[in-house]
């Protein structure tokens, strides 16, 4: 079958390479099938392109990427989806082929974002190990659920074809190549759509030889994909250690939570690349080990000469200035290089916040956006922070940022 596998997103701040239509490509083609990957990212005509793409290749199918739906970020929240709903469009009434979407965003509220875009079919969640059985179905005229669950079996090969996406253009412009060493999150932060996720680990010298990949094309700098680098330790550690043995010299960052580290393990990372670590931390009902853990983590890390900025998400239902306050002052002790403060808290509709919200109307005055959306596909946020507010406690701490003020990520702020 030939396949057309579209990559829609063009937020260049920095830009992102499609990291999972590369696993999609890989495995559809060991599977026999024709595929070409169409990368929209650098585009200055989205639908000349695409009808480039379709006369030249002549798919009998197309597949869409979606990384995220919004920006997920307040005041300056910019929607990804109604552009992406144009392409599903003139894919469908112009060509007449179904379309299938994928990517990190189905994990929010598949079945209303299949509608939302007007596709035909959706896959939540790693899609490499069931396209392939969804194609045999369709070439057969068999009957196809519209969602379809991904899965991703542990250890198990995961070849990425990168063909079709310039990767020199995206260092240009300030992004890198990324890697994962897992799948899924164990954590049940109540704000996250990744939340309980299945966690799949791959196999360490798989990754070690995808990374070595780049390195032989010149590229040398890198950013993990995982939701959290120390999901399990000993799997950080056994990549660490792979990764070492294999003698490359390469830099990369990483995200982080709270738990599950040791001296060694930051050894280990400084020694492989690592320079920057992003700490991931919320507010809601934590216990006082979060907080020791965290403390321990900033200690390792600057101990390590690995610059650490900390991703601050509060502002929660029912908690009060006084723990704000705490969290700052908290902070100022430990002088991570920066404190990242979000207190617009992005909504969906299945997470437990939104339940939480949902069953106490006196909060419905902090809510923000687009409230009369029951599938919180558009934008909703809630937010009980006044800025003044927040900034009068920053008072002239300069390590504190608030989000949304500013464009960029961390890796593309602190590229030392």
């Amino acid at each position: 079958m030939k396949v057309l596998l579209i990559n829609p997103n063009q937020v260049r701040t920095p830009p992102a390479p499609p990291i999972g239509l590369e696993f999609i490509a890989a495995s559809l083609e060991q599977s026999g099938h024709a595929i070409r990957m169409l990368d929209l990212c650098f585009s200055l005509d989205l639908y000349a392109d695409i009808d480039k793409a379709m006369s030249e290749f002549r798919p009998e199918i197309a597949g869409i990427s979606i990384r995220n739906i919004d920006s997920v970020l307040f005041p300056n929240n910019e929607f990804y989806l109604d552009s992406i709903r144009q392409i599903v469009l003139h894919l469908k009434k112009r060509y007449g082929i179904p379309v299938i979407i994928g990517g990190a965003a189905l994990m929010v509220e598949a079945s209303a974002l299949l509608d939302y875009l007007g596709a035909d079919y959706g896959i939540s969640g790693p899609a490499e190990n069931v396209i392939n059985d969804v194609l045999v179905k369709l070439q057969r005229g068999q009957e196809t659920d519209r969602i379809i669950r991904g899965n991703y079996q542990p250890y198990a090969p995961s070849p990425r074809c990168t063909a079709g996406i310039d990767y020199s253009r995206y260092y240009q412009e300030g992004g890198i190549a990324g890697f994962e060493t897992h799948k899924g999150c164990s954590s049940s932060c109540v704000y996250c759509i990744e939340a309980n996720s299945p966690v799949a680990f791959k196999n360490p010298m798989h990754v070690v030889q995808e990374i070595r990949g780049f390195v032989e094309q010149g590229f040398d700098h890198f950013h993990l994909c995982d939701a959290e680098f120390n999901e399990d330790l000993d799997q950080a550690l056994t990549f660490c250690e792979a990764l070492k043995k294999s003698a490359m010299t390469i830099r990369w960052v990483a995200y982080m939570k709270p738990g599950n580290f040791s001296q060694k393990l930051f050894r280990l990372m400084r020694e492989t690349g690592v320079y920057l670590i992003t700490l991931t931390i919320d507010s809601f009902k934590k216990c006082p080990l979060y907080w020791s853990d965290t403390e321990k983590i900033i200690f390792n890390a600057k101990n390590n000469d690995i610059t650490v900025v900390v991703d601050l998400l509060t502002g929660f239902p029912y908690e009060d200035e006084e723990l704000l306050t705490w969290c700052l002052d908290f902070f100022r002790r430990l002088s991570p290089e920066r404190v990242n403060i979000n207190t617009h808290i992005r909504l969906y509709r299945n997470l437990p916040i939104t339940r939480i919200i949902k069953a106490d109307p006196s909060l419905f005055c902090f809510l923000m956006g687009s409230v009369t959306d029951e599938n919180m596909i558009r934008p909703l946020f809630f937010n009980r922070i006044d800025n003044n507010k927040l900034r009068e406690l920053i008072a002239e701490d300069k390590f504190f940022k608030i989000e949304g003020t500013e464009i960029g990520v961390n890796y593309s702020r602190f590229n030392i």
